[in-house]
């Protein structure tokens, strides 16, 4: 149940990111989201478990804020954006609302890594629709998640 109510909030809070103008009017769509898929939002739209083991990129110096709110402002992924983590997990709060994504950064072959929450904001999908033609890019840095709290297991206590 947990896993259908997680798939269910990542797939209406992206289908509904990839069609908002911004990022306050895709926090206030969401909000407002009946919970049934229509035909374009199914189109665009993608399960928890395809997102979780996904490689994340930043954007680095093509960060651009115009480019950034605007749905359409980085729909191909660029070769030069570096990896910077892994999506482990996805966090709802209790009350069905997207807070973000656990990324696992820093270290090497899983020795000193750190498990962050990266919040949707600052997280876009870009690519082609489809479940193998796409990639997550944030506008963070790798220093940026690095200083960020780490959300061990004790964060959720």
């Amino acid at each position: 149940m947990t896993r259908l109510m997680t798939s269910t909030a990542l797939t209406l809070g992206l289908a509904i990111s990839a069609g908002a103008a911004s990022a306050e009017a895709h926090m206030q769509s969401f909000e407002t989201t009946s919970g049934v898929l229509t035909a374009d939002s199914y189109r665009t739209a993608l399960r928890a478990e395809n997102l979780i083991g996904q490689d994340l990129y930043t954007i680095g110096a093509e960060y651009d804020e115009a480019s950034w709110l605007d749905p359409n402002g980085y729909g191909e992924f660029d070769t030069e954006w570096e990896e910077i983590g892994e999506i482990e997990d996805i966090v709802i709060s209790r009350d069905g609302s997207l807070i973000g994504l656990v990324v696992e950064t820093g270290g090497w072959l899983d020795i000193g890594d750190e498990e962050v929450i990266v919040d949707f904001k600052d997280i876009r999908i870009v690519g082609d629709y489809g479940i193998d033609n796409y990639e997550v890019v944030t506008r963070m840095s790798q220093e940026m998640l690095e200083q960020m709290p780490e959300a061990d297991t004790g964060y959720w206590d």
